[in-house]
C-alpha cells in the first residue's frame, strides 16, 4: 500500500454522482403517482434542500405532455461555496419524450472549446466557475440550440451513501482498472484504484473509483462509462423499490443536489411525471457527442464539427423532428472500419489459437468455458496473464450463494476500447433480465439481444450450466453484426 498522500487530481467523482442521482431523482419522481397529496408530500421532501437561484429566461416551461430536456451538472462544490477554481466536471443532457423509444442521454465533454459570454474562448467547464449553473445553461443552449426545462446541480459528497442505499450496482466491468501510485510524488499521478475485469457488484467507494477513473482514457470513454453505470443502475433499481423508498430517496436527493425552483412545485412535477410514466420502462439511449480529440498533446481543447453536432442534436431531440440548420460543410464520410456497420458480412476473423490460449487458464472451473471462434477485425485478446486476463473468480449473489465466473477481455486499436466475454453458473444475473429482442440460432440456442438505440450493448444466452454474454466496448465500437457473429460463434473450449 502506498504511504504517499492522496494525489490532487483525484477530484472527479462527479460523473459517478451524476449517474446515481440521475437514477435517484428520476426513479423517485416516477413513483410519486399515488395522487395529488402524495405528490405534495414528495415536493415537501424536496423542499428540505436548496433551490437554484436562476435568472429569468434560463429555463423554459414545458406544456403538459411535451418533451422535456433536463441538464445535470456535476461541480467540484456547491455553487458560491467560496472557491474560485470550481469547474463543472460533467454536463449531461437528458431528453424525455413520450413518443421516443427511450430516454436519450448526451454528455458534453468538459474540455470542449466554446465561447463563454464576456470571458471569450474557454473550456466549457469554466462557465460554471464564472457564472454557475445559469451561465453553464446559457453556453449549452447556444451550443445545442435547444431549450432547457430543468437544471439539477449535483454535489458528489453523498455518492457513497446513495449507491449503498439503493443496494449497490451489478456492473459489467470491461477491463482491469489498476493504479497504485507507488513512488509518485505528492500531487502527481492518478487516483488509486484496483478493480478487476468481470461482472461484479460495486458499492460506494468502488463505484466511485470506477466511474471517476481518468488514467489512459479520453473524455469520450469516461462519459460512456458514466452512461453505462447509469443504465445498469436504473435497470436494477426498479419502480417498486423506488415507490417503497420514495421519501428517503427524495431526502437524499435534496441533501446532495440542488434543482431549479420549478422542480419544487406540484405543477411542474406533475408534468414531469406524465413523461416518466411513458418512458420509465424504456431503455436509456446514448447519443454520442461527436467530439474531435486534439492531435497535439499541448492542445487542451476538444472541438466539434458543426454539421456533425447538428446531426447529434437531431438524434437527441428525437426522430420525426426537424434537424437544426447550421452553416458548415458536411465532412467526408469515413470508410467503415473495424466494428462499425455497413452491409455484407460481419467484420470478424477466425482466431482459434487465441481462444485456446485463453482457455488454457480457464480449465478446471467446473463449467463449460465458452469462447468465440471469431473476434472483431483489428482486435486482439488481452493476455493470457494469470490472475488478470483471463480472470476466473467467484460471484456472491444476494441470496448468499457463490457462483463460478470467468471473464475474457479483448481490445481494438482505439483508446479505451475493450470488449469482453463473460460466463457464470449464475442463471439469473440482472444484466440478462430484460432483453430488447431475441434471435434463434440453427443450433437451437436463443440469443438474447440488448439494444441501445441503433447498437447492441450485450448479446447473451443461457444453458443448463450457466449464463454467457458478449459485451460491446463502452463507446459501442462494435457493430450489431459483429456482436451477433461473436456470440453465435461461442463454443466450449475448456471446462
Amino acid at each position: 500500500m502506498s504511504l504517499a498522500p492522496p494525489p490532487k487530481k483525484a477530484r472527479h467523482g462527479l460523473k459517478a454522482a451524476l449517474a446515481i442521482f440521475g437514477v435517484i431523482g428520476l426513479a423517485a419522481a416516477a413513483t410519486a403517482t399515488a395522487g395529488l397529496l402524495e405528490v405534495q408530500s414528495f415536493v415537501d421532501d424536496l423542499n428540505t434542500g436548496t433551490k437554484l437561484a436562476l435568472p429569468k429566461g434560463v429555463i423554459s416551461t414545458a406544456e403538459a405532455g411535451d418533451p422535456q430536456t433536463i441538464m445535470l451538472i456535476g461541480s467540484d462544490h456547491r455553487y458560491r461555496a467560496g472557491k474560485t477554481d470550481a469547474r463543472s466536471d460533467s454536463i449531461m443532457i437528458l431528453r424525455m419524450d413520450a413518443d421516443a423509444q427511450g430516454t436519450r442521454v448526451m454528455n458534453i465533454p468538459r474540455d470542449l472549446k466554446v465561447t463563454i459570454p464576456r470571458y471569450g474562448t474557454q473550456k466549457i467547464n469554466a462557465a460554471y466557475a464564472y457564472g454557475g449553473p445559469a451561465l453553464t445553461a446559457q453556453v449549452v443552449k447556444g451550443l445545442l440550440h435547444i431549450p432547457i426545462n430543468h437544471i439539477v446541480n449535483v454535489n458528489f459528497t453523498g455518492f457513497h451513501q446513495g449507491v449503498d442505499y439503493i443496494g449497490c450496482v451489478w456492473t459489467d466491468i470491461d477491463r482491469r482498472y489498476y493504479n497504485d501510485n507507488s513512488g509518485a510524488a505528492y500531487g502527481a499521478g492518478y487516483a488509486v484504484i484496483n478493480i478487476p475485469a468481470g461482472y461484479q457488484r460495486l458499492c460506494g467507494s468502488k463505484a466511485l473509483d470506477y466511474v471517476r477513473f481518468r488514467h489512459m482514457d479520453t473524455d469520450i470513454v469516461r462519459n460512456a462509462r458514466q452512461q453505462d453505470f447509469l443504465r445498469q443502475a436504473r435497470q436494477q433499481y426498479g419502480a417498486q423499490q423506488a415507490l417503497t423508498n420514495r421519501h428517503e430517496l427524495a431526502k437524499i436527493f435534496s441533501k446532495y443536489a440542488q434543482s431549479d425552483a420549478q422542480l419544487h412545485s406540484v405543477d411542474a412535477l406533475l408534468k414531469l411525471l406524465g413523461l416518466v410514466a411513458f418512458s420509465g420502462q424504456k431503455p436509456i439511449i446514448s447519443v454520442p457527442f461527436p467530439a474531435i480529440l486534439p492531435n497535439n498533446p499541448n492542445d487542451p481543447y476538444v472541438t466539434v464539427n458543426q454539421y456533425q453536432l447538428a446531426r447529434a442534436v437531431h438524434d437527441l431531440v428525437g426522430a420525426g423532428r426537424p434537424p437544426v440548420k447550421v452553416p458548415g460543410k458536411k465532412p467526408a464520410k469515413p470508410r467503415p472500419a473495424g466494428g462499425r456497420g455497413g452491409s455484407g458480412k460481419a467484420p470478424v476473423f477466425r482466431n482459434i489459437d487465441g481462444a485456446k490460449a485463453q482457455a488454457s487458464l480457464i480449465k478446471g472451473i467446473g463449467m463449460p468455458a465458452y469462447l468465440p471462434k471469431v473476434i472483431p477485425n483489428g482486435s486482439r485478446y488481452m493476455g493470457p496473464e494469470a490472475g488478470k486476463y483471463p480472470r476466473v473468480y467467484l460471484i456472491k449473489t444476494p441470496d448468499g450463494k457463490k457462483h463460478v465466473a470467468y471473464r475474457v477481455v479483448g481490445t481494438t486499436s482505439g483508446t479505451g476500447q475493450f470488449w469482453g466475454v463473460q460466463g457464470t453458473t449464475w442463471q439469473d444475473p440482472p444484466l440478462l433480465s430484460q432483453p430488447t429482442a431475441k434471435k434463434k440460432l440453427r443450433d437451437g440456442r436463443t440469443l438474447l439481444l440488448f439494444g441501445d438505440g441503433k447498437r447492441l450493448r450485450f448479446v447473451g444466452f443461457k444453458t443448463k450450466q450457466g449464463s454467457y454474454w458478449v459485451s460491446n466496448t463502452l463507446t459501442e465500437d462494435l457493430s450489431s453484426k459483429t456482436m451477433v457473429a461473436m456470440a453465435a460463434s461461442l463454443v466450449p473450449f475448456a471446462r
